[in-house]
């Protein structure tokens, strides 16, 4: 019985189909630095770490910097970022009952938003391609130092599964980081202990 001309066609693209897939996951580039949205309609304290985030090809964004709010009241914007002593549009005052409090400016937050991944050491964050090239280009980026593999928090969502995992976190940001090291020691430090108990490595 002949092979119908539609069925050769099929056969023959097959396998051009599957090299093309193992291809496109040889060459897959990483986008760390690109900006990203955390699907929240309220902006954070401080740290942010979103899982699953689908903008980003490793599923991370991460908004990286440790603010403080100032606790005075306020009647605009100015009030809260005069307070913190920055001419950036950092924070916004929010009034309710005619109270103004001020909170970290969501537009802010988004603004230094960006995807990250998982690393061991910092060469992990470099984003690569066969050509060597950088995927994100400087001016696609709010990072302006490059790339560290950090601690960044214990990542809320992710404790106590993951706890202190290391991610890619700008190294614009990591002088507002507090460093977790100690807190994420096994047995000893604070984050672990709050996440597994005094008697988990008994």
């Amino acid at each position: 019985m002949p092979i119908s001309r539609s069925r050769i066609h099929s056969i023959l693209l097959t396998p051009v189909l599957l090299l093309g897939g193992l291809l496109l996951q040889a060459c897959q580039q990483g986008d760390v630095g690109a900006p990203c949205n955390h699907g929240s309609v309220d902006a954070p304290t401080s740290k942010l770490v979103t899982f699953p985030a689908l903008s980003c090809s490793d599923l991370l964004c991460v908004y990286g910097e440790e603010q403080t709010v100032p606790p005075d009241t306020c009647s605009d914007n100015a009030d809260c970022n005069s307070a913190a002593g920055t001419t950036e549009n950092v924070f916004e005052c929010v009034i309710t009952n005619d109270v103004g409090a001020c909170r970290l400016s969501l537009d802010y937050v988004l603004q230094r938003s960006m995807c990250s991944k998982t690393c061991d050491v910092d060469d992990d964050c470099n984003n690569g391609s066969l050509s060597n090239r950088p995927t994100v280009d400087d001016d696609e980026t709010a990072c302006e130092l490059g790339f560290s593999c950090a601690v960044l928090q214990s990542l809320g969502q992710f404790c106590c599964e993951k706890l202190c995992e290391k991610l890619c976190v700008c190294n614009d940001d990591l002088d507002t980081v507090t460093n977790l090291a100690e807190d994420c020691e096994p047995n000893i430090g604070a984050a672990w202990l709050a996440c597994y108990g005094p008697d988990a490595g008994a």
